[in-house]
């Protein structure tokens, strides 16, 4: 939502969050289905995989607002 609200002030990179809250939404059906178990190795590779997108996402903004800042 927050990539949505903030299209026009991210312009060029807002795709990044909104990809990252879709990983979000699907790590979270993952989990509420219990797939492949409810072991805590798999919380701890979903949470994993959501702060590397996270992270990623955090970087292509800061990139894109230096770009920004240089023009």
């Amino acid at each position: 939502m927050f990539g949505l609200e903030h299209q026009r002030a991210l312009s060029g990179r807002w795709g990044w969050l909104v990809l990252n809250g879709i990983i979000d939404l699907f790590l979270v059906g993952v989990i509420a289905s219990g797939l492949p178990g409810t072991a805590a190795w798999v919380l701890g590779i979903l949470v994993g995989i959501d702060l590397v997108y996270g992270g990623a996402a955090l970087i292509g903004l800061s990139l894109t607002a230096h770009a920004a800042k240089s023009a």
